[in-house]
């Protein structure tokens, strides 16, 4: 029996792909898959995949498709996880070898439907050399309840597992053709998940690889965000339970635009393109949330919440300018 199938997407990651598929494959649960997507890569990620594949015929198997995005290989890998339960990877990041038998571990001892554990952040600066850094503002933890995962939650899919038939029978996939696809899955997945649970361990290096500068066309594409909390909200609407989860989504959705998407905007380099993006964040609150203020989460302590209570149509792009300066000392 499969008890976790991993999925990775795989798209012209040859200098960090060795590392991560020998973190996988040296994982102590012995009883899992790996499904490798070669995302159209153009370099030779095809055939590490396909070396490894040889070495470990009875755990890795190997799939390739037009290159269509990070979405489309996961969406692709989905239905054909034979695992009890569903985990996935970034062909760039490396595991430590006991972290799917502690949370496959864990979801037998707790019935779980969904078992997240702790990371750890590292930027590769321009000499090769690893720092480690702050995580994402998110706070990695066990919840109390179901509604307690949108306050504060780690939207991506690499730190956690999911049972396989929730995924599988919801038809919840990865938005296509977008950026902040793990938003859109990680907020929609939480509707059907009924126990949550948590094992404390840091078990992921997730690396962050990427440069400071932001070129035009990722400048463009981080008013993605928009469209992905859109499909978000429409999708709790078409499923009968936004009522049930109004509040939870307000404040995870209000938290999203004027934190981190916030914070995004301020690298984009053209400040024109910047007071659009601020003038559309305000719109969409307005639009959605505009009595968010009275949300009782958002009404409770912390500075973030005090920041979001103060936030105004009229201070948003003052707020962008100050989040530049503020990157530009750095």
């Amino acid at each position: 029996m499969v008890k976790v199938s991993i999925v990775i997407p795989v798209y012209n990651t040859e200098k960090y792909l060795e590392a991560c598929l020998d973190s996988v494959v040296g994982q102590t649960l012995q009883e899992l898959e790996v499904l490798l997507v070669n995302d159209g890569s153009t370099d030779s990620s095809q055939e590490i995949m396909e070396r490894y594949q040889a070495l470990y015929p009875d755990k890795i198997r190997v799939f390739s498709k037009e290159n269509g995005g990070q979405a489309t290989a996961r969406n692709m890998a989905l239905p054909l996880c034979r695992g009890e339960y569903i985990g996935f990877v970034d062909s760039d990041d490396t595991i430590e070898p006991e972290m799917y038998e502690r949370m496959y571990a864990k979801a037998k001892e707790t019935d779980a439907d969904y078992v997240e554990c702790d990371y750890i952040n590292v930027k590769i600066n321009g000499q090769g050399e690893q720092e480690r850094i702050a995580d994402y503002g998110s706070r990695v933890r066990e919840y109390t309840s179901v509604k307690d995962m949108f306050l504060d939650p780690m939207l991506a899919p690499w730190n956690k597992i999911y049972r396989a038939k929730l995924l599988l029978e919801s038809g919840v996939v990865f938005p296509e053709g977008l950026i902040y696809e793990d938003t859109a899955f990680c907020l929609k997945a939480i509707s059907f998940i009924r126990k949550p649970a948590f094992v404390p361990g840091k078990y992921v290096v997730h690396f962050y690889r990427g440069s400071s500068t932001m070129n035009v066309n990722k400048a463009a594409r981080v008013a993605n965000i928009f469209d992905v909390l859109k499909d978000v909200i429409r999708f709790y609407q078409s499923h009968g339970i936004y009522e049930e989860y109004r509040e939870e989504l307000e404040c995870a959705i209000v938290k999203i635009l004027l934190c981190s998407s916030m914070v995004r905007i301020s690298r984009v380099p053209d400040k024109g393109l910047r007071k659009q993006f601020c003038r559309d964040t305000w719109k969409m609150v307005q639009e959605y949330f505009p009595d968010y203020k009275k949300n009782q989460y958002i009404r409770g302590k912390g500075k973030k919440n005090l920041y979001m209570r103060c936030v105004t149509g009229w201070n948003l792009s003052a707020i962008c300018k100050l989040l530049s300066f503020k990157k530009e000392a750095l």
